[in-house]
């Protein structure tokens, strides 16, 4: 079973902030702990964030004049029965990690210059007259100067229509490589398995990896890049891959385990499914992605399949 978790990096630590001061209560009871294991199974990345910062609270042991470590100590040491002093607790642990959390992947997220949570788009214009579109939960850095135009795209997916600076080059960064436009329009999204995917809607982008030559991407192409490699440009078949900056999700003959992992992205909680027990099973349609209940329902009226809301934050699908 495949649990997709839809809740930004930053509520994923805070509930292991709360998990974590709550665990160390003198209060704690069996029902806490039972619960507590049930958070973890919800989601693989609840059980990881909650051991990293128990790794992190025992490795503000070798600083003794830490601040922070003395504060939240005090914090612990006020200790008041009932849930006040566990939401005391829980906020200054939470202030804490968040300083420690800088060697994890998920602070430069929180401290980006333009960020969107679940569910949001959002467009802007930037100092150089380019537009651009952030895709849901996604975030990045603006670094412009006199020389180049870069941003730094952190998470998610973006569109830009460049302005055009002979003078300046617009180039996309993320951890697997660049693209850099030769023209105007294009995506760059950094996908789940550590992939960034470059696609081109307009003239041309250059898709480099950190160890390989660039490739050449022109309109309706697509470029893979990972571990250091560029991938040749291969056409985008089957979507619609700009569709969502208009609100629409675009698919034309698509597996529908691809579709609900679409479809999960734009949604707080969990989405969950086996796509083993859905493999056959494909979709072609058009849906809006503000409503995506409609959605699920429309695949549930279309498809041998069952949808059930457990909770406004748990939805699983299953084959009927």
């Amino acid at each position: 079973m495949v649990s997709l978790q839809d809740s930004s990096c930053e509520q994923i630590i805070s509930e292991a902030a709360r998990w974590l001061a709550l665990l160390h209560d003198d209060e704690v009871t069996d029902a806490d702990r039972e619960a507590f294991e049930t958070w973890c199974q919800i989601d693989p990345r609840h059980r990881t964030a909650y051991a990293r910062m128990r790794v992190l609270w025992g490795s503000l042991d070798e600083l003794p004049a830490a601040p922070a470590r003395q504060a939240l100590s005090k914090a612990f040491a006020a200790h008041k029965p009932g849930y006040a002093s566990r939401g005391v607790q829980a906020v200054a642990l939470l202030g804490v990690l968040m300083c420690g959390w800088a060697g994890l992947e998920h602070l430069p997220v929180w401290m980006a210059d333009q960020r969107t949570s679940v569910g949001e788009r959002r467009q802007m214009v930037l100092a150089d007259g380019s537009q651009l579109q952030l895709n849901s939960n996604s975030a990045l850095d603006v670094k412009f100067d006199g020389r180049q135009r870069i941003i730094e795209l952190l998470q998610g997916e973006m569109w830009v229509e460049v302005a055009k600076d002979a003078q300046r080059p617009f180039v996309v960064r993320t951890d697997q490589g660049t693209a850099t436009a030769l023209g105007t329009r294009f995506l760059v999204q950094r996908v789940a398995d550590g992939s960034t995917r470059v696609t081109v809607i307009e003239s041309t982008v250059a898709a480099k990896g950190n160890h390989s030559n660039a490739v050449k991407v022109t309109a309706g192409n697509m470029s893979i890049l990972k571990d250091g490699l560029a991938q040749p440009a291969q056409p985008t078949a089957g979507s619609d891959p700009a569709a969502w900056t208009r609100g629409l999700l675009t698919v034309d003959d698509r597996p529908l385990s691809e579709v609900l992992q679409t479809l999960a992205s734009y949604r707080h909680g969990v989405v969950r499914f086996d796509p083993g027990a859905l493999q056959g099973l494909r979709v072609s349609g058009v849906f809006k992605l503000d409503d995506t209940e409609a959605a699920l329902a429309t695949l549930a009226d279309n498809l041998p399949i069952k949808v059930e809301y457990f909770t406004d934050l748990m939805v699983v699908i299953k084959p009927l």
